[in-house]
């Protein structure tokens, strides 16, 4: 009987090692500088993925367009330029956020928002830009 516990418990240990070892050597690498993207999505709305151009997909009367630094490790600093009709900024946007929140006018002209960021980390930097598109809606129907 204690041989067969010991056995047991020596069979136990083995495959634990082997799920630890398997884990560990499956394991996503850090990123490093240059494996960032940059994209935009648009709320309210039903586009949930982080695009190089974004759009709205419903009618409001303000809209949030996020832009985010995505696939960052470790730390950096950014710069953030607005080009656009926005009315304010919503979050971020500022030396240690990684994502940009602004808000846009709905109604029922078309307006474009550019957002380029400048991130920085350990003297390397890359310059990346992503677009909102906010179509006009005419009632609950595109203008």
């Amino acid at each position: 009987m204690f041989r067969r516990i010991k056995s047991l418990l020596a069979a136990l240990a083995a495959t634990l090692i082997a799920a630890v070892s398997f884990t560990v050597a499956t394991a996503a690498p850090a990123a490093a500088f240059g494996a960032e993207t940059f994209g935009c999505r648009v709320s309210p709305g039903t586009i949930l993925t982080w695009q190089p151009v974004c759009t709205n997909s419903r009618p409001a009367t303000t809209y949030n367009a996020g832009f985010a630094v995505l696939n960052t490790s470790g730390t950096y600093d950014f710069s953030w330029r607005i080009d656009g009709p926005y009315l304010g900024i919503f979050t971020g946007c500022d030396r240690t956020s990684s994502g940009c929140g602004v808000l846009v006018a709905g109604g029922s002209t078309d307006s474009v928002v550019t957002v380029t960021v400048t991130y920085t980390q350990n003297g390397q930097s890359a310059t990346r830009s992503a677009t909102a598109i906010i179509n006009g809606y005419c009632g609950g129907q595109l203008c």
